[in-house]
């Protein structure tokens, strides 16, 4: 067997090349990888870099991913060869308060792939813990299981939130993690749902996925129309998904009196934050960072078909065409819901 990868070499420059064989630990399993989803948050570096480790290059990126064992460690007895699995992405210290406490995702010492300087898993073999590797059910794809990381996160952060059936929710934002949010809300039995985003052509996905209402920020007031939607008060439930300080603000004054805001995108920067409206309206705002203890949830809810999760993929690359992947990801945001890396043997 012999392995290959996709290196960042500097701001939107990727190269396809050999990379080391992993060897998997007595508490790993080595799996080839058959899907990789691309994130935002990997564009984001391609594009733009990290200042802080400008020594990192050459880089891998992907953390979205799913594939079948190959080989397990000595101590590993809960995988077989042969098994699909998605990957939990995050490892962390198992030792720390939040570790302890149930909270791992808040963990200080976690090695994520794709964050510098660990790298990301856009490698044909991949060696990971066996305990964060979840078996995929029949009924539920490799493709579907690269996405479940995704997921996870809109699961978590529906869950936090406190969505129940019979509220009303705004999602601000229609990319990935805006449409699976909209899943999640929808699985767990929300349908009186309005998506704002930029971009007509992903409010037209939106609205396929189920929401009630569609806006266009760049028409109409997404505040007003959002409240007007709701019976002029609001919805109960507001999701910032977009990664804007502008949508972040908008949330005050969007959401039902007593309602709830889940703050989900990475919101860089300073943002403006009217607290006495926030005060006047009993508001609770909340943030989201990963999620902890839900990959099995979101694999049920796939295999129960309650969610889709094809129906969020835009495009297909072969992993030596992920340069054109990212690219695209680029050239086209306002059609590009979700590119995934299909995998091919060597």
């Amino acid at each position: 067997m012999t392995n290959h990868a996709c290196f960042v070499l500097e701001n939107r420059r990727m190269a396809y090349g050999p990379v080391e064989m992993p060897v998997p630990k007595d508490d790993e399993v080595l799996i080839r990888m058959k899907f990789c989803g691309v994130c935002g948050s990997d564009v984001h570096f391609y594009e733009h870099g990290e200042p802080e480790f400008p020594d990192v290059y050459p880089f891998i990126l992907g953390h979205e991913g799913a594939g079948e064992v190959v080989a397990v460690g000595r101590n590993v007895t809960t995988h077989k060869v042969g098994d699909r699995v998605c990957l939990e992405p995050g490892i962390t210290c198992g030792k720390c308060e939040w570790c302890r406490g149930g909270r791992y995702n808040l963990c200080p010492d976690v090695v994520f792939p794709s964050a510098p300087r660990e790298p990301g898993i856009l490698r044909r073999y991949v060696a990971h813990p066996a305990d964060l590797a979840f078996r995929l059910p029949d009924g539920v794809s490799c493709e579907e299981g690269a996405l479940i990381e995704p997921l996870a996160v809109a699961m978590t952060a529906a869950r936090a939130a406190g969505a129940r059936i019979g509220q009303s929710a705004a999602i601000l934002g229609s990319g990935c993690i805006g449409l699976v949010t909209l899943l999640a809300l929808r699985a767990m039995g929300i349908t009186n749902i309005t998506v704002v985003d930029l971009f007509d052509i992903r409010l037209d996905k939106a609205r396929e996925l189920g929401a009630a209402n569609v806006v266009n920020a760049r028409s109409e007031d997404p505040v007003e129309a959002v409240r007007a939607l709701h019976g002029g008060i609001g919805p109960d439930l507001v999701f910032e998904t977009a990664g804007s300080t502008t949508a972040a603000s908008q949330t005050i004054r969007m959401a039902k009196r007593g309602g709830t805001i889940m703050i989900v995108g990475n919101v860089v920067g300073q943002t403006p934050i009217d607290f006495q409206l926030m005060t006047n309206k009993e508001l609770t705002i909340r943030s989201n960072f990963r999620y902890a203890n839900i990959y099995p949830t979101c694999i049920d809810a796939v295999a129960s078909g309650r969610i889709n999760l094809r129906s969020i993929i835009s495009r297909y690359y072969p992993l030596e065409q992920a340069p054109q992947a990212f690219e695209d990801c680029i050239t086209e945001k306002a059609s590009m819901v979700k590119a995934v890396i299909r995998f091919e043997t060597a």
